[in-house]
């Protein structure tokens, strides 16, 4: 028990990882709030609106973190192309995950997203929370290789 906790606390307890966090949720918001605009005054197009959310919000995360959480010497067009493959991958993930959770809680759990609709969020947050760490650690491991690798 005590090397899961004190993994814990060197792994999440940490400035860094609460830096993440925060980025995380302000990058929630923003994927919101692009999503809510483009669907609503341009597009009105669930595929367009969540493509323009995803990549303005995966650009501002990009930044955010290079400069509050990760704090890389250097910056390069592959770093950026390799962290954006690690949100794509993440956004497919997470995806599937919610799919997989909305079934569950529908079948196993009986949750009528129809009559209960604030719960519909409920799929969706749970593979966010599930993936957190996962892309925390991978963007971790990204940011370390590339600010390793020779200009």
């Amino acid at each position: 028990m005590n090397k899961i906790l004190n993994f814990v606390k060197k792994h999440f307890l940490t400035k860094k990882f609460l830096t993440f966090g925060i980025i995380g949720v302000a990058n929630t918001g923003i994927d919101a709030l692009i999503y809510y605009l483009v669907f609503w005054n341009i597009a009105q197009s669930a595929f367009w609106a969540k493509t323009a959310a995803f990549f303005a919000a995966s650009i501002f995360s990009y930044f955010a973190n290079v400069i509050f959480t990760f704090k890389p010497k250097k910056k390069s067009t592959v770093q950026f192309s390799i962290v954006m493959l690690v949100f794509g991958l993440r956004w497919l993930i997470s995806a599937g995950l919610a799919v997989a959770f909305a079934f569950i809680l529908e079948s196993g759990f009986k949750i009528d997203f129809e009559t209960h609709k604030l719960l519909s969020i409920l799929p969706t947050f749970l593979a966010s929370a599930l993936l957190i760490p996962i892309a925390y650690f991978a963007l971790d491991w990204v940011f370390k290789r590339t600010d390793e690798e020779k200009a």
